[in-house]
């Protein structure tokens, strides 16, 4: 009798505490591919790209930068000199451009922004510094003839995370 009393109070030929624990797995695993997938993959919460698109899209509708403002040297006591541009974000070279040509585009340069604030070929720009079109048509600096770039981590002036990664991407040197 007790028996026929635990199969009516059980789910099917499992005790209830058991499916209870099989639907908590499985909805743990569920809600860790979403995440995974829809969040982790996209780059979080916090979408970097969208702010740095917000912020290349206004720059586009700025005053040309001033030729003396577009690149700044500094210097860090392990790498040495280094340009950045005139707020002093670092700059970089990906080693898969050729001089005039930029390879970079899609999720490179979400990772990888162009440096086009205020790129306009100027007869008055800086020894060294030229402007190259990418395809869709937007100028990018370029440093003797190589297109520049920051990088999307680099989260205030001096920081130079970027040198190194891949094997490819350096920190641009005077």
């Amino acid at each position: 009798m007790a028996e026929e009393e635990d199969q009516k109070k059980s789910y099917g030929k499992r005790p209830l505490w058991q499916w209870i624990v099989l639907y908590a797995v499985v909805a743990i695993v569920l809600y860790g591919a979403f995440y995974y997938f829809f969040i982790a993959k996209k780059g979080g919460y916090n979408n970097e790209s969208s702010q740095y698109q917000t912020q290349q899209n206004t720059s586009q509708t700025t005053p040309e930068a001033s030729p003396s403002g577009i690149l700044t040297t500094k210097t860090d006591s392990t790498k040495g000199d280094y340009l950045a541009d005139s707020k002093g974000m670092t700059l970089y070279l990906f080693d898969k451009d050729t001089p005039g040509v930029t390879n970079c585009y899609d999720s490179c340069a979400t990772t990888w922004p162009p440096y086009v604030e205020g790129a306009t070929p100027q007869s008055s720009m800086p020894a060294d510094v030229t402007v190259v079109t990418r395809t869709d048509g937007s100028m990018q600096y370029a440093y003797k003839g190589r297109p520049l770039y920051y990088f999307a981590k680099d989260k205030q002036a001096g920081d130079t995370t970027g040198d190194g990664v891949g094997g490819v991407w350096h920190i641009v040197k005077p």
